[in-house]
């Protein structure tokens, strides 16, 4: 009986999990999904995008580094629900139609986002057995893809009924209703908070030196920096690069986004299963890290001249990589991390990523602002995911030697 009830609270969480990350990466993706249509509105060049990006990456460092003892005090339901109310704002602030609130948009998605996953993964690791970790925590970030390709799919379509401000109030009421629906879940998924938790400024720089003391946690922030700039520089650019350098319609544009996005989905619990067989995590991530540099070459070489079935192939590559590692990844920290210090690692490991977040999209908008061309951003993005894999490959993995996933008992 107890193990049935087990699983039917792991199913549960597993669940809610699933759709709060859906939710907050279709928010967060909204802005760049819309730009074909909203930037000439706003009269706003496609290089600011970046700049938006990175405003929002460093809010979202903050917020990653600080959020572990938040979520020890108030349950993970309760801060994804906290986010929820964050990106209902920052769309509601981008619906607006003027070029300044963009800014609070920035922001609150950050402040939106950020706390998800590390909430996620605090109440994962309570529900999951750890030999099977990497597949459920795959299995979670399969919202990634999920939403990115509900969003191609969706958006455009929303924006052709109601205008791109009218896309955004939409999206705004879906969060609003998936937050409401969070309160009947909170009491027995939350019912390890600890509600007299201590908060200081001290939990910054306790959080930093939880990652800065472990070399595995530190050689995973290196892996994530550079495996989420380059994927956040594809999802902010890519509708973009197919509108205005080959050509395609705003509508196309969507569904070949959607497309590629839905390729993901397989990968991301194929890699959490390979993970958890001889192969390793530290090789399944160095593979990764081959392909979507790869792949992100290939994006730049693209020319008119290609046929769509080329550029499709290439786009699945990208996003079966570039986004397909994050449970593996996950389940490494929750692995690694001290006990009860789930939250604060993932967090730690996330926030020194967001230098990634920051500077990848700015190195994507100063090439596009140099040469007018998208094609050398997806270039440059490539180096560092090539040089984690030289460091993973000859370095001997996340800790040191490439290890298959060994069973944890936090």
């Amino acid at each position: 009986m107890v193990r049935l009830a087990l699983s039917k609270i792991l199913w549960v969480a597993l669940a809610a999990m699933f759709f709060q990350q859906c939710f907050t990466i279709l928010s967060q993706s909204v802005i760049p999904l819309i730009a074909p249509v909203a930037l000439p509105v706003l009269d706003v060049p496609a290089s600011y995008l970046g700049v938006f990006v990175s405003i929002s990456a460093v809010a979202k460092t903050i917020v990653n580094i600080g959020c572990g003892n938040f979520i020890r005090r108030y349950g993970g339901i309760r801060i994804s629900q906290a986010g929820l109310v964050f990106v209902i704002l920052a769309l509601l602030c981008a619906a607006s139609g003027y070029v300044w609130p963009f800014l609070i948009t920035a922001i609150a998605i950050a402040l939106g986002t950020a706390a998800g996953t590390p909430a996620s993964s605090h109440i994962l690791s309570r529900y999951a057995p750890p030999r099977y970790a990497p597949m459920i925590f795959s299995a979670k970030q399969t919202s990634v893809p999920v939403g990115l390709a509900f969003g191609g799919l969706v958006v455009p379509y929303l924006v052709s009924l109601f205008g791109w401000q009218g896309a955004l109030m939409a999206i705004a009421t879906m969060c609003l209703c998936f937050g409401l629906f969070l309160q009947t879940i909170r009491t027995e998924i939350d019912s390890d908070r600890i509600p007299d938790q201590k908060m200081s400024v001290n939990d910054f720089h306790i959080t930093l030196l939880v990652v800065l003391r472990h070399r595995g946690l530190l050689r995973l922030s290196i892996v994530n920096l550079s495996f989420v700039g380059l994927q956040i520089t594809y999802m902010t650019y890519m509708v973009l690069f197919l509108t205005n350098e080959l050509n395609y319609s705003y509508a196309d544009a969507g569904i070949f986004y959607a497309t590629a996005m839905m390729a993901a989905i397989p990968a991301r619990v194929l890699w959490g299963y390979v993970a958890t067989t001889r192969i390793g995590a530290g090789n399944v991530l160095a593979g990764l890290a081959l392909g979507m540099a790869a792949a992100s070459m290939a994006t730049g070489m693209t020319t008119l001249e290609w046929p769509a079935w080329q550029i499709l192939s290439v786009s699945i590559i990208l996003t079966s990589t570039a986004l397909g590692w994050q449970g593996v990844l996950l389940s490494e920290v929750a692995r690694l991390a001290p006990p009860g210090q789930i939250g604060a690692a993932t967090g730690g490991v996330l926030g020194f990523s967001s230098i990634g977040q920051i500077l990848m999209p700015l190195a994507f908008s100063g090439m596009l602002m140099l040469t007018g061309e998208y094609r050398y951003g997806f270039m440059v993005v490539a180096i560092p995911a090539l040089m984690v894999a030289v460091m993973l490959l000859l370095g001997g993995g996340v800790e040191g030697s490439n290890r298959k996933h060994r069973p944890t008992t936090n």
